[in-house]
């Protein structure tokens, strides 16, 4: 009696805890991989050579086309600048953009720097009055991103 008495409550708790009513559903999962964005530089910015003024700074201007602009202290002696160029691969119909730095500084080894700023691919180098001579080289980076 005892035995049937603990099936009878197991059965009744059973029934109690089963719901009256139950459907089930299913999904599906997925995605849509594209292509990672790569970029490589292909052109440096690039502003030539230049001798500054003894009496004041000035600026040289590569636009994004590439044409230079030498500030009327400057004497500009090459035609050999560039603005920078990178070629951007990715997935075909997708938009992207690219982020430019507001600023970076040059050097020429030596302590000599200059700033360029206004990035558009090209951008503006500043030359102070006496700057120091020498190579000055710098980098910046880009960014890409899809839109």
């Amino acid at each position: 009696m005892k035995n049937l008495k603990i099936l009878a409550m197991a059965s009744a708790a059973a029934l109690l805890a089963a719901p009256a009513f139950a459907a089930d559903a299913s999904s599906t999962a997925g995605a849509d991989i594209i292509a990672p964005l790569q970029v490589s530089n292909t052109a440096p910015l690039y502003f030539g050579t230049i001798a500054p003024s003894t009496t004041a700074s000035d600026t040289v201007i590569v636009n994004a086309a590439g044409a230079k602009t030498c500030g009327s202290e400057l004497t500009c002696l090459t035609t050999d600048h560039t603005a920078a160029a990178f070629d951007v691969a990715g997935e075909a119909d997708y938009s992207y953009a690219i982020t430019l730095p507001s600023s970076v500084n040059i050097s020429n080894g030596s302590g000599g720097t200059m700033a360029v700023n206004n990035f558009t691919v090209g951008g503006t180098l500043t030359v102070a009055a006496n700057q120091a001579s020498g190579e000055y080289t710098g980098t910046f980076a880009i960014t890409v991103e899809y839109q």
